[in-house]
């Protein structure tokens, strides 16, 4: 089994959280007038329909939402196993203010319960953006499932994060309850705010930081998680967006590329199935960025030691 695990908010869907009236506006709108962020539903369609896969959606978004969320999700041919939402009525009846706001005290729990009953060998991917945490929040969750952070420690983080003690205590417990694993294979969080991708750094390899959901497929490409038609698809839905031509679309591949997040052999590999097609100018750009790549050197990224998380978040924030 494949989990893919997707926030929804700056990462499937446009949603402007700076002004009062974007805030009003995602909660009346209708689900055919939200917009997607450009690849994001054509990369979810893909791996929903993998074999053995499951799309979990994990939001801060509230409750009230599940019916529109529902048919948006439903409307872009998405399927999905789970939809969890934040119940923020809740929090503020409880005078749980932080909560309101907090996502890591939400997300880590929900994560850790979302690996209950799972067998070792499940393997998961980690959609986000750089609107909030999630980069945190997930590299914490995939460590600490690793065995690399005890309980104590995830307990210190989640007080800096501001959780609540008995959210902390309640996470804990269910992560003594989950096997020890391997399980979390990447992170990829959408730049959506200009995020360096160096200032992620940090937080690993594990991490990729994206500027579009594009660059997220070739990774999976390479990976062997999507098929070079799945490619095809999401880069069309790219290219749809103002301002996104082929030259823009060669950037980001030889971006990724140049980074080290995915081999130069697999990228050669993949030009050389999708051809021409809905896609031919768009495509033979990136042949000749793979021409160009060859004869340039460029340094993979190195893992890094001993994070504080805590010091981390701090710097972050």
């Amino acid at each position: 089994m494949e989990i893919y695990r997707w926030d929804l908010d700056k990462t499937y869907l446009e949603t402007d959280f700076e002004s009062v009236r974007g805030l009003v506006r995602s909660a009346i709108e209708a689900p055919e007038e939200k917009r997607n962020v450009p690849g994001s539903a054509a990369l979810l369609r893909a791996l929903s329909r993998r074999p053995g896969a499951r799309v979990v959606i994990l939001s801060g978004s509230p409750t009230q939402m599940r019916e529109v969320l529902t048919q948006k999700l439903r409307l872009d041919g998405i399927n999905f196993a789970e939809l969890h939402l934040k119940d923020n009525v809740r929090n503020l009846r409880k005078g749980r203010l932080r909560a309101i706001k907090g996502q890591f005290g939400y997300k880590l729990p929900a994560l850790f319960a979302g690996r209950v009953g799972l067998g070792r060998a499940v393997s998961e991917h980690l959609f986000g953006d750089d609107a909030e945490i999630d980069a945190f929040v997930y590299s914490v969750f995939a460590d600490a499932v690793a065995g690399r952070l005890t309980p104590v420690e995830v307990s210190r983080i989640m007080e800096a994060a501001g959780a609540y003690p008995d959210t902390r205590m309640r996470a804990i417990e269910t992560l003594e309850s989950i096997p020890t694993a391997e399980a979390v294979e990447r992170i990829f969080i959408r730049l959506e705010k200009g995020v360096p991708p160096s200032k992620f750094a940090p937080l690993g390899t594990r991490l990729v930081p994206i500027f579009s959901w594009f660059q997220a497929a070739l990774v999976l490409y390479g990976a062997d998680r999507l098929e070079a038609a799945d490619v095809r698809a999401v880069a069309i839905e790219v290219g749809k967006t103002r301002g996104i031509g082929p030259r823009a679309i060669a950037n980001l591949f030889q971006d990724i590329v140049r980074r080290g997040h995915v081999e130069l052999s697999a990228m050669e590999r993949l030009v050389e199935e999708l051809g021409e097609g809905d896609v031919g100018p768009a495509i033979e750009a990136c042949r000749r960025r793979v021409s160009w790549l060859r004869n340039t050197t460029y340094r993979t990224p190195s893992p890094p030691r001993g994070l504080d998380y805590v010091a981390a978040l701090k710097a972050f924030r």
